[in-house]
């Protein structure tokens, strides 16, 4: 093992985030839906439902683990995921492409569990994350593609049927100038339509890390309205490219948390 964190530390750590709030979706604060727990956050009351957040064991774990996979890229696109100390993910495309590269948390292989989690009860269940990431390159051929970076989560509904939701840490242009949200205007949705809400969480700086803190319960609930019987499936890294572009991110200490 590289990293040797003790489970109080680290609990420690994503307590004192989430108290600090360092990360909010924007200015334009999401809707209140009357759903948010007021709550005394101490250790007791918080477990990490996912292993290996910090990328700490062997090359076929964190690979196990963190579950990458792509979709909607063709041969041509040259796209690897690393595990070297952190998870590197880095997708060079040309024209003619559209698709994602997405690693991180998946129920099957890296929730503790091994199911999926329940997020209504009698009431919304409060779930968090937390990660560090560095975005080494973000390049547009032209300036006109499509590129996004963004944390984001998978949701089972009763009826089987799965939404999405994403919180951006870095976006070109055109995705900031798309006509299905709102950013332009002042406010925090980036894209809504179909099984996908996606909210902007600020905008990274190229080559420095920058910790994060996500209520995903909050975004979640926003977007979907939890009912009774939704689950969460996964919570990940993703970039999705349309066009000719160049991406390079490192992410770690990727730990999902629920307060019981």
């Amino acid at each position: 093992m590289r990293k040797h964190y003790t489970p109080i530390v680290i609990l420690l750590e994503m307590l004192t985030a989430l108290l600090l709030v360092n990360c909010s979706v924007s200015s334009q604060p999401i809707p209140d839906t009357g759903n948010r727990m007021q709550r005394t956050l101490t250790v007791d009351t918080a477990r990490i439902i996912n292993v290996d957040g910090d990328v700490s064991l062997s090359e076929v774990q964190n690979r196990l683990y963190w579950n990458t996979h792509s979709t909607g890229l063709t041969n041509t696109a040259n796209w690897t995921v690393t595990f070297n100390n952190e998870t590197e993910i880095f997708l060079k495309t040309g024209p003619n492409e559209a698709g994602h590269v997405a690693t991180g948390a998946w129920w099957t292989a890296s929730f503790k569990s091994n199911e999926k989690l329940p997020l209504y009860t009698s009431k919304p269940l409060q779930v968090t994350a937390s990660f560090r990431a560095n975005v080494l390159t973000a390049d547009c051929e032209s300036g006109l593609e499509w590129l996004r970076i963004a944390l984001a989560c998978a949701i089972q509904r009763p009826n089987g049927s799965v939404v999405y939701t994403e919180m951006d840490f870095w976006d070109s242009p055109t995705v900031l100038a798309c006509q299905s949200g709102n950013t332009r205007f002042g406010s925090n949705i980036v894209y809504k339509g179909g099984d996908v809400v996606e909210y902007k969480m600020g905008q990274a700086n190229l080559a420095e890390w920058t910790n994060y803190s996500v209520d995903l319960t909050e975004h979640i609930n926003s977007a979907w309205s939890l009912k009774p019987g939704d689950a969460l499936e996964s919570v990940y890294v993703v970039a999705e490219v349309i066009g000719a572009t160049a991406v390079t991110v490192k992410v770690d200490d990727l730990w999902i948390a629920c307060l019981d």
